[in-house]
């Protein structure tokens, strides 16, 4: 079955939130540092560093929660705007996604 997959990026100026800084966020947040995540993306870790400052740029504030102890909670975590921005994301993805499959299946309805 035929369906339609999109690629979105935010642009502001000159800087741009896409597919990879999602990927980059939702790898932080479910490994708990950059260098995890780098790992998990095969991505060098200067590489994912980069991808962090320009997606803390792009956002306007800090993006990470750091937190360097025994605790169980010590590691990387997204920051709340950074959190609100990823689900946003997701959202924004879907919902054009559905939303252009809509259109695709009633085009081809109408052939």
């Amino acid at each position: 079955m035929k369906k339609i997959k999109i690629k979105i990026w935010i642009e502001d100026d000159e800087k741009i939130f896409g597919k990879g800084n999602y990927e980059l966020l939702k790898a932080i947040e479910e490994c708990g540092s950059i260098n995890q995540a780098a790992k998990k993306l095969n991505m060098s870790y200067k590489k994912a560093w980069l991808k962090k400052e320009q997606t803390q740029d792009f956002l306007g504030g800090e993006i990470f929660i750091s937190k360097k102890d025994a605790s169980l909670d010590s590691g990387t975590k997204l920051s709340p705007r950074a959190k609100g921005f990823l689900d946003f994301y997701t959202e924004l993805e879907k919902e054009l996604e559905e939303n252009a499959n809509i259109k695709f299946k009633e085009k081809k309805e109408n052939e």
